[in-house]
């Protein structure tokens, strides 16, 4: 990367995980310039939540933490969760929480191993991958899934286009497919370079993007900012 040229990240994640994402960014590299233009933006579907014969919670993103905590205030069962990142949104909401420290395999394994009793209730999003409820019940636990919330995709209005206009290298880190594909709707033929969380995320980049990608070596938030600080820092 030219020594003159300043990069910018270009977040376009909902609001709320953009500026944590941001935070995390900032404390691991120091003062990186950072633009944040949500292409999605968080909507429960429930207005409320049943809990009744629960013996344990399942989560897959710090969202479907945030959304619970804003549908009941029953803090009693324990939440089995994804990664440290949403474990840490389950303790801040006052759960006790479990990680699996990696991606919906990790999470399958950990608690297929685990053999946790009771009916166990996986609260995700409209939009899932990985089938983790599904995996569980095949192992012969009892899990099933219900969403609780919606990536609705919006408008991200002028502050896409102001970050599309950065004089330097502009650098996108993409977390899932489906935000891929809205990215890639947005941005059009605009010079980015995507940092990927998998190879599924990537593939779901058109092929001029996809060919500009990073991918991160593992899919988790620590090996994306890593994935970033090599490119911004290399």
């Amino acid at each position: 990367m030219p020594d003159n040229a300043a990069p910018l990240v270009l977040l376009t994640r909902p609001r709320a995980a953009s500026a944590r994402f941001a935070g995390d960014l900032r404390a691991a590299l120091g003062p990186v310039e950072v633009a944040i233009a949500p292409l999605m933006e968080i909507v429960p579907v429930v207005s409320s939540l049943d809990l009744a014969g629960v013996s344990g919670l399942i989560f897959t993103s710090a969202a479907g933490v945030e959304t619970f905590a804003a549908l009941t205030t029953d803090r009693s069962l324990p939440a089995w969760c994804v990664g440290d990142r949403t474990a840490e949104a389950a303790r801040a909401a006052g759960l006790t929480a479990t990680s699996a420290g990696g991606d919906a395999d990790a999470l399958v394994a950990l608690m297929a191993g685990a053999r946790p009793e009771g009916r166990l209730l996986h609260l995700a999003g409209v939009h899932t991958r990985g089938d983790v409820a599904g995996r569980l019940a095949a192992a012969g636990l009892m899990a099933e899934a219900r969403a609780i919330y919606d990536q609705q995709a919006v408008d991200p209005g002028p502050d896409l286009a102001a970050a599309l206009a950065h004089d330097g290298p502009i650098l996108a880190p993409l977390f899932s497919p489906r935000s891929a594909k809205l990215f890639a709707r947005a941005v059009g033929g605009a010079p980015v370079t995507p940092v990927a969380m998998s190879p599924a995320v990537r593939d779901a980049l058109p092929e001029t993007l996809a060919a500009r990608a990073v991918v991160a070596r593992h899919p988790d938030a620590p090996s994306m900012l890593r994935a970033l600080a090599a490119l911004i820092s290399p």
